[in-house]
């Protein structure tokens, strides 16, 4: 969806994609609440993460459910398109030639993903249906064997509640390390239980990079942008160094900039 003005309709729309997103969706619905309390006059402006990716082709979008589910939305959608698009923006800056070629951005942050890029243009993007898939995050473990999910409700009688708390808030670096989320902390720290979780970190988004190959043919190059991408250099290079097996590839760090995103999408919208 293209960006658009907030109405009633709009907002009820947003609301109701919070179970997707429950770490973002939130905070946004209540800032348009309150602007709107504030200033009843000003005209808002829905920015959508996932539409970058509607370019992407059917197949990237198909779970493999039985086909009612696809309609009725169960599909793959990806995240960070903000990101993405503002990457792709200013990617032939930096890339030359290989702008229009065969390129991955790994957006790395406490929300981290990955896409797939075919003439700067989304492909496949390791997210999907929510914001829990993919690589492995802040507070969040990516990809998870669904049976995992079965377990914790039935054979550990966990309450839906704890689950969800667990996968959003208790997982990924916080998890793993059992000291913090935030990449500089554990980079700094000594313990064992840090460099663990920058280790796995690091082997599954190399995994997950990789497993966007088959989309685009190849890698052309690799760009890292988000906060752990364009800071965390030591992370950055075991990620790069589990890939070398692909061939060569340049390299780009491309700090992110969905702001400039969403003030052009607005600055068009109010002109329009």
């Amino acid at each position: 969806m293209k960006p658009v003005q907030i109405t009633d309709d709009i907002l009820a729309k947003i609301k109701s994609y919070i179970p997707l997103a429950p770490l973002h969706q939130p905070a946004a619905v209540d800032l348009i609440e309150e602007v709107k309390k504030i200033y009843p006059h000003v005209r808002q402006v829905a920015c959508f993460d996932t539409a970058f990716h509607h370019s992407m082709p059917e197949i990237e979008r198909r779970l493999p459910l039985p086909a009612w589910y696809h309609k009725e939305g169960i599909q793959r959608y990806g995240f960070h398109g903000l990101s993405y698009e503002h990457i792709a923006n200013v990617l032939p800056q930096h890339a030359g030639k290989k702008e229009h070629g065969r390129v991955i951005v790994a957006h790395l942050g406490n929300g981290s993903s990955a896409c797939a890029m075919h003439n700067l243009k989304s492909v496949a993007s390791t997210m999907g249906f929510s914001t829990l898939d993919g690589l492995m995050m802040g507070t969040r473990p990516g990809s998870l064997d669904a049976g995992i999910v079965l377990h914790l409700l039935q054979q550990m009688e966990m309450k839906l509640e704890e689950v969800e708390r667990l996968l959003y808030r208790e997982s990924g670096l916080q998890g793993v390390s059992g000291i913090s989320a935030d990449m500089r902390i554990l980079l700094a720290s000594d313990k064992k239980e840090a460099s663990e979780a920058i280790e796995l970190y690091c082997h599954l988004a190399a995994k997950q990079i990789a497993g966007l190959l088959p989309a685009i043919s190849g890698m052309d190059a690799l760009v890292f942008t988000g906060g752990i991408g364009e800071n965390a250099a030591p992370v950055r290079e075991k990620i790069v160094a589990l890939l070398r097996w692909i061939g060569d590839f340049p390299v780009y760090v491309i700090p992110a900039d969905e702001e400039l995103v969403i003030a052009a999408a607005c600055k068009e919208n109010c002109a329009a």
